[in-house]
C-alpha cells in the first residue's frame, strides 16, 4: 500500500482546469467564470463585473490549486476541567512522524483528550452534533469546573511553536468559549481563523471517532455520499452550480422584462398617428436605445420631425416688444426735431470759420500786430485776439453740439431700421392649418415695406406695429396649442419608450454575461458526474489498497467506488465481490468490516500531501474488529506513520499487544484516572526503550550462546541509540519549524550512529561528539558496542552492558527536555 495519494491526485480546480483547457468549445472567458464559481460568490461576482478581475481569477485559483503545504504536528494536548479531566493534565506527544498509542480503560479520560483536540481544531464534536444531551450537559468536569480550558501546542513548519487556546468563563455555555491562537514571541490573536484551517477541516478531516466511523455507513446512503463529497471537496461542484444558477436567474429576468416591454411598445407605436412614432418604432425594433430615447424626449438632431420642429419655432416666434418700438419712434422724432436738419451745413460753416480764425491767430502770434491779410482794413491786434479767441470758443461748443445731434439722429435711424428687419419670418407647417398664420404674414410684409425719411419711418413703425404684435401673439398661441395637443398624445408613448430604454440598457449590459453564465452552468452540469468520479478515483484506489490490508480473513473483495445520483437519490456505489460473486459491499459486511471500510474510505484524504494537518487522530477505531483486522490496522497505521504523526486512542489492549507482537515502532502512553477526576499520563513503551528491553531479554537469555549474543546484541544497541537520537532530533527540529522534508533529508544524510547523535545533540552531523561520549563511562561503553561490536562482534555481553545502553538512551531522551 502506498502511504500518500499518488501525484496524479489533483485538486478539484486542477481537474476543472484540465477539462476546460481540453474543451475546444469552451472559451477561456467562460472557463474563468467556472473557476470563479468554484471559488466562491465573491470571486464569481468579481469575474462577472470586471474583465480584469476575471483575468486575475485564473491566476488566483491556479495559485491555490497547488499550494505549498505548511504542516503542523501535535506537540501536546493540555486539558483542565473539561469532560472527564479535572485538574490540569497534559498529554505530551512526539511532534514528528510516528505512531503513538494512547491506551486506557473506559472512563480513564483518554477520550477527553481526543474530544478536546477535536473541539479546538474543528470548533465542534461529532457527538455534540448528534445532539447528545448527556454529552452537552456533562462537558464541564463535575469535580473541577473552573478553570475550564484546552491548550493544543503545535509544531508548525516554517514558524515558531503555536498554541491554540479554548477558555470557558465560569458561567459560559459549551458553545460560548473564547478561542485564541498564539505563536511564540507574538501576541495572541482572537479566534482560530488565523490558522487558515477552515476548509481543510472538511477536506482533510484529521480526527475520526468510532461513533463517527460507524455513523457514516449506518445512517443511509446519502449520509455517506455527503460525507465523502465534503471530504473530497465535491461540494464545490454543487455550490458552483447553485452560484451560477443564482447569478443567472435575475439577469434572465432583466432580459425577459425588457423583451416584454418592447413587444407592447411596438404595438403602441404602430397604432400612433404621431410622425415621431415611425421613427421610434424603427429604433425600438433595432434596439437602438439612444435614438429611441432622443425621439421620446426631443433630444434634438434628426429625432424630431420637420412638422414638429416648425411648430416649436412658431410657438417660440419672436417680434420686437412694444416698449422697444415706442422708444425707437420717440428717439427718432426727437433727433429730427429742432435744428437737427440743418446740422450738416452749420457744422461745415462753423468748421471753416474756426479754421480761418485759427490761422489768423497763428499769424498774429508769429508776426505780431498787423492789418488783416484778408480785408486789409481791420487790425490784428491784442483786442482783436481776445475777441477772436472768445468767438472760437463759442464756435467749438456749437460745433460739438451739432455733431452730437447728428450722431443721435444716425443712431435712432439705425435702431428703427433694425427693428424693421428684425421681425422673424414664419414657415408654414405641412399638414397643419393655423388661422393666425396668414394675418401674421401680411402684417410682417407691411411692416417690412418701410418708407424713406426719418419722420415717415417713425410714423410707419407706429402705425404697423400693433398688427405685427397682435398677429404674432395669435400665431404663437395657435402653434403652442397645436404642440400641446400633440404632446398630450405623445407623452404617454414617450414615457413607455423611456421605460423600455431603461430596461433595454440594463438588459444589454446583462446579455453577454447571461451568455457566459448560461454556457458555464451547462458546462458544469454536463461535466459534474465526470468531475466527481475523477476526483474520487485516486481516493477510491487508495481505499481499496487500505482495505486489502485490513480485510485479512475476510472474503469480501472491494471493487470500484463511485458517486451516483443527485438530490434525494444521491448515494455511494460500493461494488464488492464475495468469493468471486458481485454484490453490494454494505449488504454483506460485518460491523467490524464496515468500520474497516470507513477507515479505508477516509484515511486517504486525511493523509494527502497538501493537508496542513501532519497528524491523524483516531478514537477507538478497532472496537468491532477481529484480531486479524487489528493486525492489519496496525500495519496500515505504521505505514502512514512513516510520513504522518498517527495518534490512536484505544481502550482495547489488543492494539498495544499487536504493536509489540508485530515489532512496530510505536510509542505507547497509558492514561489512568484516580478519584476526583485526577488523570495521569505515563509512557508505557518508547521505541528506543523497546529496543533496550529487547537487548536485555537477548543478553539475559541463558539458552543463547555468547557468540550469538555478541553478534546480535550490538545491532539492538545501535537501533536503540539511533531511535533515541531520531526522536530527539525530529522533535526539536519540528518544534523549531523546520519542514519535514528537510528534517528527513538531513537524517538520511547521516549514515553512522555518531553522525545521528551529532544531529540530536548539535543539529550538525559533522559535529564532534567525543566530548559527549567521554562525559559518562556508560556512553563510551555503549558507543563502542554500537560501532565495533556491530561489525566485528562484541564478545561476551552481560546485563551491565545493557544497563549502560539504558543509561545512554535515557541521556539522549533527557536532552530533548
Amino acid at each position: 500500500m502506498t502511504n500518500h495519494v499518488p501525484e496524479s491526485e489533483q485538486s478539484l480546480v486542477d481537474l476543472v482546469l484540465e477539462l476546460a483547457d481540453a474543451d475546444d468549445q469552451l472559451s477561456e472567458e467562460v472557463g474563468l467564470i467556472v473557476l470563479a464559481a468554484l471559488e466562491g460568490e465573491g470571486s464569481l461576482s468579481d469575474a462577472l463585473d470586471s474583465e480584469t478581475a476575471a483575468a486575475n481569477a485564473r491566476a488566483r485559483v491556479e495559485s491555490k490549486s497547488t499550494p505549498d503545504p505548511i504542516g503542523a504536528f501535535l506537540d501536546s494536548i493540555s486539558v483542565t476541567g473539561f469532560r472527564g479531566i479535572g485538574p490540569k493534565t497534559e498529554l505530551a506527544l512526539h511532534p514528528a512522524p510516528g505512531l503513538t498509542i494512547v491506551s486506557g480503560r473506559n472512563g480513564s479520560g483518554k477520550s477527553s483528550f481526543s474530544e478536546a483536540l477535536e473541539y479546538a481544531v474543528t470548533g465542534t464534536s461529532y457527538r455534540w452534533n448528534k445532539g447528545s444531551k448527556q454529552w452537552r450537559s456533562g462537558w464541564r468536569n463535575i469535580h473541577h469546573a473552573s478553570p475550564c480550558e484546552i491548550r493544543i501546542r503545535l509544531a508548525v513548519e516554517r514558524d515558531q511553536p503555536t498554541t491554540i487556546g479554548i477558555d470557558w468563563a465560569d458561567d459560559a455555555d459549551l458553545d460560548a468559549p473564547k478561542s485564541w491562537v498564539q505563536t511564540a514571541g507574538q501576541k495572541r490573536v482572537n479566534g482560530t481563523e488565523s490558522l487558515g484551517w477552515g476548509s481543510a477541516v472538511d477536506l482533510h478531516r484529521p480526527i475520526l471517532s468510532y461513533d463517527e466511523l460507524g455513523g457514516l455507513l449506518e445512517e443511509g446512503p446519502s449520509v455517506l455520499h455527503d460525507a465523502l463529497a465534503k471530504l473530497l471537496g465535491l461540494e464545490q461542484i454543487a455550490d458552483a452550480e447553485k452560484r451560477l444558477a443564482s447569478e443567472l436567474k435575475p439577469r434572465k429576468e432583466v432580459r425577459a422584462s425588457a423583451n416584454d416591454l418592447r413587444k407592447s411598445l411596438e404595438l403602441l407605436l404602430e397604432a400612433s398617428s404621431d410622425d415621431r412614432a415611425s421613427m421610434a418604432l424603427t429604433s425600438v425594433k433595432k434596439k437602438r436605445v439612444d435614438e429611441a430615447a432622443q425621439t421620446a424626449t426631443g433630444g434634438g438632431g434628426n429625432t424630431e420631425s420637420g412638422s414638429l420642429r416648425n411648430l416649436h419655432a412658431l410657438a417660440d416666434l419672436r417680434v420686437p416688444i412694444a416698449d422697444a418700438v415706442e422708444n425707437a419712434v420717440r428717439k427718432l422724432r426727437d433727433a429730427v426735431s429742432g435744428t437737427a436738419d440743418a446740422a450738416s451745413d452749420a457744422i461745415s460753416i462753423a468748421t471753416q470759420r474756426s479754421e480761418l480764425l485759427d490761422a489768423a491767430l497763428t499769424i498774429h502770434r508769429d508776426h505780431g500786430d498787423m492789418k488783416c491779410p484778408v480785408c486789409g482794413e481791420g487790425d490784428l491786434d491784442t483786442d482783436w485776439r481776445r475777441r477772436a479767441e472768445a468767438d472760437m470758443a463759442v464756435d467749438r461748443d456749437r460745433l460739438q453740439d451739432l455733431r452730437s445731434r447728428k450722431a443721435t439722429l444716425t443712431a435712432a435711424r439705425q435702431d428703427a431700421t433694425d427693428l424693421v428687419s428684425g421681425v422673424a419670418q414664419a414657415t408654414e407647417v405641412d399638414g397643419v392649418v393655423l388661422d393666425a398664420f396668414e394675418p401674421y404674414r401680411r402684417a410682417v410684409k407691411l411692416w417690412l415695406d418701410s418708407p424713406d425719411g426719418d419722420l415717415a419711418l417713425a410714423d410707419h413703425l407706429e402705425s404697423t406695429y400693433p398688427a405685427v404684435a397682435e398677429s404674432a401673439k395669435a400665431l404663437r398661441e395657435a402653434a403652442t396649442a397645436e404642440v400641446a395637443a400633440r404632446e398630450d398624445k405623445w407623452s404617454p408613448i414617450a414615457e413607455r419608450i423611456v421605460e423600455w430604454v431603461t430596461a433595454e440598457r440594463r438588459a444589454q449590459v446583462e446579455d453577454p454575461i447571461i451568455k457566459r453564465l448560461d454556457t458555464a452552468k451547462k458546462w458544469v452540469t454536463t461535466n459534474a458526474t465526470d468531475l466527481r468520479n475523477q476526483r474520487l478515483e485516486p481516493i477510491a484506489l487508495q481505499a481499496r489498497e487500505i482495505w486489502s490490508e485490513l480485510r485479512h480473513e475476510s472474503n469480501v473483495d472491494l471493487g470500484p467506488i463511485t458517486l451516483e445520483g443527485v438530490n434525494t437519490r444521491r448515494r455511494v456505489n460500493l461494488e464488492a465481490q464475495v468469493d468471486g460473486e458481485p454484490v453490494g459491499a454494505l449488504a454483506v459486511m460485518s460491523q467490524g468490516e464496515l468500520h474497516a471500510l470507513a477507515l479505508a474510505l477516509f484515511l486517504p484524504r486525511a493523509t494527502m500531501p497538501n493537508s496542513p494537518f501532519r497528524f491523524v487522530v483516531l478514537d477507538d477505531p478497532i472496537q468491532a474488529m477481529d484480531p486479524a483486522k487489528v493486525d492489519g490496522f496496525v500495519r496500515v497505521m505504521s505505514r502512514i506513520a512513516k510520513t504522518r504523526q498517527v495518534i490512536v486512542f484505544s481502550h482495547d489492549d489488543r492494539l498495544a499487544s499487536a504493536v509489540r507482537q508485530l515489532g512496530v515502532d510505536a510509542r505507547v502512553v497509558e492514561v489512568t484516572r484516580a478519584s476526583s477526576s485526577v488523570v495521569q499520563v505515563s509512557e508505557a513503551l518508547n521505541p528506543a526503550k523497546r529496543y533496550v528491553k529487547d537487548a536485555f531479554a537477548l543478553v539475559s537469555d541463558e539458552k543463547l550462546p555468547d557468540d550469538v549474543k555478541g553478534r546480535v546484541a550490538p545491532g539492538l544497541f545501535r537501533m536503540a541509540v539511533e531511535a533515541a537520537a531520531r526522536q530527539v532530533y525530529y522533535g526539536r527540529r519540528h518544534i523549531a519549524g523546520d519542514e519535514r522534508e528537510v528534517i528527513e533529508a538531513k537524517w538520511l544524510e547521516s549514515k553512522t550512529t555518531q553522525q545521528k547523535i551529532a544531529l540530536a545533540i548539535h543539529d550538525d552531523r559533522t559535529a564532534n561528539v567525543s566530548g559527549w561520549r567521554a562525559q559518562r563511562v556508560h556512553r563510551t561503553n555503549t558507543m563502542s558496542i554500537c560501532g565495533r561490536g556491530a561489525h566485528q562482534g562484541a564478545g561476551v555481553l552481560n546485563r551491565d552492558h545493557t544497563r549502560d545502553l539504558e543509561k545512554t538512551v535515557n541521556d539522549l531522551l533527557e536532552s530533548a527536555k
